[in-house]
């Protein structure tokens, strides 16, 4: 599986198995998703926190991100049998997960990619619209209580005709999240 888009390559996604901070060994624990309007179908990681045991070094620059996501909480215990899922042991894993990921399945041979440019966090529900420019807006939940609901819009504009030009709309566009008003208006703020 790659990860693709803005924060593929980070050093925050980088590990001991891939230093290079772009590949990832599977996904897990996938919610609701769609079908993009040229037919790839995308997955919400939702509720990462559960795989992840082991403390993290004292001071570690992940200790609030992960305190944010419910990490470690460790229900499954993975992290007492593989090195990749204990914190203190391999601290950046956590961040290779909680992404969208989009797989071709009408292409055998493509690689599933996480879409980094559509945020993460604990992802629930992926559903698209081709608005009236031409771009594709995706609207996202997060399955955390009292949480967020987001909006994706890619840059690119979707091309009906040429399914092959669309493989990368969803590495670059604009991330909103939602703010409701006491009168049931939205403001999506970028």
């Amino acid at each position: 599986m790659a990860l693709s888009g803005p924060a593929a390559g980070h050093d925050r996604l980088k590990t001991n198995a891939d230093p290079s901070g772009t590949k990832v060994v599977g996904t897990f624990n996938n919610c609701a998703g769609g079908v993009t309007p040229w037919g790839t179908y995308v997955m919400a990681e939702e509720n990462i926190h559960g795989y992840f045991s082991g403390e993290l070094p004292e001071g570690h620059k992940e200790a609030a991100n992960y305190k944010r996501l419910g990490i470690p909480e460790g229900a499954y215990e993975w992290g007492a049998h593989y090195d990749r899922f204990n914190l203190a042991k391999e601290p950046n894993e956590p961040n290779r997960f909680g992404w969208i990921v989009e797989v071709d399945v009408n292409d055998p041979n493509s690689v599933p990619r996480k879409r980094t440019a559509m945020g993460r966090f604990k992802h629930e529900g992926a559903e698209s619209i081709v608005a009236k420019d031409g771009r594709v807006v995706f609207y996202l939940g997060d399955d955390e209580r009292f949480d967020y609901v987001y909006k994706f819009v890619t840059k690119g504009m979707f091309n009906a005709g040429d399914r092959a030009a669309n493989k990368d709309l969803l590495d670059d566009g604009t991330l909103h999240v939602a703010k409701f008003a006491e009168d049931g208006t939205v403001e999506w703020m970028p």
